[in-house]
C-alpha cells in the first residue's frame, strides 16, 4: 500500500461486540492512529487507503514496527 492518493484513510477497530471508525486525511496520521490501538490486544484493526484497499495485518505490523524505530 501506498502514502499516496487524494481523500480520506479509514481505521476500523473491530472486536465481537464493537466497531469503530476513524477517518484521517493522511496516511501518516492514520496509521500512527493505527498502530497506537493495536496495543489493544482484543481488537482487530484494518486501515483502508482512499482507493479502498486495505492493509493486510502483516503489513501494518511492518509499518508500526518502522514507525517505533524513529
Amino acid at each position: 500500500m501506498t502514502a499516496t492518493g487524494r481523500g480520506k484513510w479509514r481505521v476500523t477497530m473491530e472486536n465481537s461486540s464493537v466497531i469503530q471508525m476513524d477517518e484521517f486525511n493522511s496516511f501518516d496520521a492514520a496509521l500512527e492512529h493505527a498502530c497506537e490501538k493495536r496495543k489493544i490486544k482484543d481488537y482487530k484493526i484494518t486501515v483502508e487507503g482512499p482507493d479502498g484497499v486495505a492493509m493486510d495485518e502483516e503489513e501494518l505490523a511492518r509499518c508500526c514496527a518502522l514507525a517505533n524505530q524513529k
